[in-house]
């Protein structure tokens, strides 16, 4: 019923089932161990996973050339490469051969789409799951260590911080 006029409204039609409705495998199935931010990835990692991400890499496999990310984020070729060859290795993009030149980002991370073609993706690239490299683990190790080594002195309060300078406030 419509509130504002007092007619009557048609049922509302029933929802459609999902494909991923009732079955073992949902989104979050699909899921990292290792979260993005913790592997230590430089800003021409991040804008190449953004320009694959925009020219469709999320969804299907893309040519990808060095030449071409380059000159979208302002770097050089071999800054370039170097950001692919390290995403491939840490498996946030996957390589659809080993020769070619197109790339996907991994579904478990990344996906645009249905969540059919999604678990079609997975099944299809058998993603592996994204692992820190040696750089992730080094930069982890040292923020560590920098945590236990800043020990929390004795906390001085405002009042005390006063009388110290020896007057009042």
């Amino acid at each position: 019923m419509n509130l504002d006029t007092g007619a009557v409204l048609p049922a509302p039609k029933a929802r459609t089932p999902h494909t991923m409705d009732g079955g073992s495998y949902t989104l979050n199935a699909y899921t990292d161990d290792a979260p993005l931010y913790s592997l230590a990835l430089s800003g021409a990692e991040w804008a190449t996973i953004d320009w694959v991400r925009s020219n469709g890499g999320a969804g299907a496999a893309v040519k990808v050339t060095a030449a071409a990310v380059a000159e979208e984020i302002l770097a050089t070729e071999t800054t370039a490469k170097t950001a692919l060859a390290r995403l491939v290795k840490l498996n946030v993009l996957l390589k659809t051969s080993p020769r070619s030149q197109t790339y996907q980002l991994n579904p478990r991370r990344f996906w645009e789409g249905s969540g059919d073609a999604q678990v079609q993706a997975c099944r299809r690239l058998d993603p592996p799951p994204i692992t820190p490299d040696a750089k992730a683990i080094a930069a982890a190790k040292k923020a560590a260590e920098k945590a236990a080594a800043k020990t929390p002195g004795p906390r001085r309060t405002a009042a005390a911080k006063s009388t110290m300078n020896g007057g009042t406030r």
